[in-house]
C-alpha cells in the first residue's frame, strides 16, 4: 500500500510541476480532440443575486488574462467559439458602386452590406482608406467635399461625400459600429478612421453601409471615382 500511496503522490506531483504535457491535442487517423481537462467537480449555474459562475474544479489554466477591468480566461471555458482554428470572416456583398447621374437638386445613394465573424481573444477592428469622389480628367473644382470626422446630415446643393456603418443582424457577442459611423442619417468620411470594432470573440455580425453623395453645382462635368478599401484585423 505504501509503495502504491508513493506511486500516486509521484504522479500527481508530475502532473502539478509539468502540466504542458496534457496540453497536446490528441489524434488519430479518424479524429482529433483539442482539449481536455483534469476535474474534480464543478458545475454550470452556481449564482446568487450578485454573481453567476460557470466553473470546473482542478482544470488547469493555460490560457490569458488581461486588462485593467476585466479577463480571466482560464483553460477550456474561454474556448466557447474555438473551433480548432483561428478564425477571422470578413466580406462585402458586392465590389462597386454605382451613383449614377450626380445632381446638385438631390442626393445620390449607394450601399453594401459588411459581414465580420472572429474567434479572437481580444475581437477584431475594422478600418477604412481612400479618397473622395474625384475627376481625374477634369480641371477647376474635380473634387466632391468629404465630410470628415465630425458626422454631418445630407444637404442638398452642398458639396458632401461619406457614409455611414449601421449594424443589421447577428446573435450575441456582436461586433458595433462606432462613432460617427453608428447613426442612422449621419455619415462621416475620414480616411483611416476605425468604423467597427469588438474587443473579444464576435458571432456573424451584420453591417449596412450606406453612402451619400452631394454636389453643388460648382463641379466640372466629368465621371467621378474613388477607391476604398476596408480592412479588418483580428487579434489572436
Amino acid at each position: 500500500m505504501a509503495k502504491l500511496v508513493n506511486f500516486l503522490i509521484c504522479f500527481l506531483l508530475a502532473i502539478f510541476v509539468f502540466p504542458n504535457f496534457l496540453e497536446a491535442a490528441m489524434t488519430s487517423s479518424n479524429y482529433q480532440i483539442w482539449q481536455d481537462a483534469i476535474s474534480v467537480g464543478g458545475g454550470e449555474n452556481q449564482s446568487s443575486n450578485d454573481y453567476i459562475l460557470q466553473d470546473t474544479l482542478g482544470e488547469f489554466g493555460l490560457d490569458n488574462s488581461s486588462s485593467t477591468s476585466s479577463g480571466l480566461k482560464p483553460g477550456f471555458r474561454s474556448q466557447e467559439f474555438y473551433t480548432g482554428q483561428t478564425v477571422l470572416s470578413f466580406s462585402s456583398s458586392q465590389s462597386s458602386l454605382e451613383f449614377g447621374q450626380l445632381d446638385k437638386h438631390g442626393t445620390a445613394v449607394g450601399s453594401l452590406v459588411l459581414i465580420v465573424e472572429t474567434n479572437a481573444y481580444t475581437g477584431v477592428s475594422i478600418t477604412y482608406a481612400g479618397a473622395t469622389l474625384t475627376c481625374s480628367a477634369c480641371s477647376g473644382i474635380n473634387t466632391v467635399s468629404p465630410i470628415g470626422s465630425t458626422g454631418a446630415a445630407s444637404i442638398i446643393g452642398t458639396s458632401q461625400f461619406g457614409f455611414n456603418a449601421i449594424y443589421s443582424s447577428g446573435s450575441a457577442p456582436i461586433a458595433s459600429s462606432l462613432s460617427p459611423y453608428n447613426s442612422e442619417n449621419i455619415y462621416a468620411f475620414n480616411s483611416g478612421d476605425e468604423i467597427i470594432s469588438s474587443t473579444s470573440q464576435i458571432n456573424q455580425t451584420t453591417f449596412d453601409i450606406h453612402f451619400i453623395a452631394n454636389i453643388s453645382g460648382d463641379e466640372k462635368n466629368g465621371t467621378y471615382t474613388t477607391t476604398i478599401t476596408y480592412t479588418a484585423t483580428a487579434n489572436f
